[in-house]
């Protein structure tokens, strides 16, 4: 027998991947315990139940009494199967009260049953769980055979076992999406992917993962628990200065897509030129005071691997005058190092016509302060993204939902500098996963 009335029938289908290998793959996998469906279907079949009063067609009457034991769940691939063994008793009689036949009363033990339900479970687009076309059997362990009045009791009473068994099955069709709801942890993850996250106390440097798309996979049962997957797609960076302003974005329509074997966020710390040009300006004013030479402002450019530094300046030394160093990453330092910070040859000759060249070693060195002596410590930045990716992918979640993740690996993929900002490209790899018990 066939029976589904979920109130969304139609699964959602798989889509290909974004293209862009920029983009960070988080997926969180998902193991969803089958007991915790248990006490939902249980208050659909219940553990006793009886037929009190003779129910009668034409001459015959009938009455009955069940107990049965737990409901035993589990799954393979997206079947979900529940199985029960009931005990009962039975009697028949004829409209007066006559009983003429019985089974399962003393001396007798009770009768036995095996009950069975299979179903397929399947995403609905409302981020619940959905089941649907189930297939019934009951099996009758023991016959209860009658030959008075020509009623077979077994055949009456399996037709009873059969009508209960379907309404329990479209009851159930129904509880197991209103209890299997991953919309809430769905979209809370989603929000908390959409908030930046400030990585130091002066909430003056942000991590912001800017997730795109969320997709699922698909089920996978392997027993007393069934797996999926919660994937997120985001484009993630460290920026510098104030809260980056973010705009709501409600949880994307659910949709398909196979699970990698770990997350893979490419994440860029980006250390913004206007904010390099900021304290270097305060510093090289205070450094430069009192001197023959005065710094007015500082403007940092950059392209690939290479970094000018101009400086607006006024006194012995008038105009704009440029410093430029090679950027590299220093593994062991964990540091952006601008190597072999020096003037510029077109500055290097301004110098010597204006014969000002004593203020250089003045500028050289303020230049060299502001910049922390050409070292930029990006490596506790890192780090930061990695304790706050684990901060948001790891606790309670909920009522019995308990999330667990760990970065296998951070890996500097490169460095460079663009028009606008230092930029340090790295990798984290790890597993991330949730349990629904």
């Amino acid at each position: 027998m066939n029976t589904s009335k979920g109130l969304n029938p139609t699964p959602v289908v798989a889509v290909g991947l974004l293209p862009e290998t920029t983009v960070a793959i988080v997926p969180v996998r998902i193991t969803y315990v089958l007991r915790s469906l248990r006490p939902a279907l249980d208050s659909l079949f219940p553990m006793r139940d009886s037929l009190d009063q003779s129910q009668c067609n034409v001459l015959v009457c009938r009455q009955y009494v069940y107990r049965r034991d737990s409901l035993a769940l589990s799954a393979l691939g997206d079947r979900l199967t529940i199985v029960t063994h009931l005990a009962y008793r039975a009697q028949l009689g004829v409209i007066g009260g006559t009983r003429v036949a019985s089974c399962g009363y003393a001396p007798e033990p009770m009768r036995r049953v095996t009950l069975s339900m299979h179903m397929s479970l399947y995403w609905r687009k409302d981020w619940r769980i959905g089941a649907r076309n189930s297939q019934l059997n009951a099996e009758l362990l023991d016959p209860c055979l009658v030959s008075a009045l020509g009623v077979d009791a077994t055949k009456g009473l399996r037709g009873l076992i059969d009508r209960q068994l379907v309404d329990f099955a479209a009851e159930a069709d129904t509880a197991i999406p209103r209890v299997a709801n991953l919309q809430p942890f769905a979209d809370s993850l989603w929000r908390s992917f959409l908030e930046p996250t400030a990585l130091d106390s002066t909430n003056t440097l942000w991590l912001v993962l800017d997730p795109q798309d969320v997709r699922v996979a698909p089920f996978d049962g392997n027993g007393p628990s069934f797996r999926t997957a919660l994937i997120l797609y985001a484009r993630p960076r460290v920026v510098a200065g104030a809260k980056p302003k973010t705009s709501a974005r409600r949880l994307p329509p659910l949709t398909l897509a196979d699970v990698p074997d770990g997350f893979d966020v490419p994440v860029a710390v980006e250390l913004p030129f206007r904010e390099i040009e900021r304290r270097a300006g305060v510093l090289l004013a205070v450094e430069t005071a009192t001197g023959r030479v005065h710094v007015d402002s500082v403007h940092v450019r950059g392209n690939a691997d290479t970094v000018h530094i101009d400086l607006d300046v006024h006194g012995v030394l008038h105009g704009r005058f440029s410093l430029v160093a090679r950027l590299r990453w220093n593994a062991a330092t964990r540091e952006l190092q601008l190597d072999n910070l020096d003037w510029s040859i077109e500055s290097r000759g301004m110098m010597s016509r204006m014969k000002a060249t004593l203020a250089a070693p003045l500028i050289a060195r303020a230049v060299h302060r502001a910049t922390l002596g050409g070292r930029v410590p990006l490596g506790a930045q890192l780090d930061s993204v990695r304790v706050e990716l684990m901060r948001k992918l790891n606790g309670p979640v909920g009522k019995g939902v308990v999330m667990g993740s760990s970065v296998s690996g951070l890996h500097i993929i490169g460095v460079t500098s663009t028009a606008t900002a230092f930029v340090v490209q790295a990798r984290l790899v790890g597993q991330a996963g949730v349990w629904f018990q």
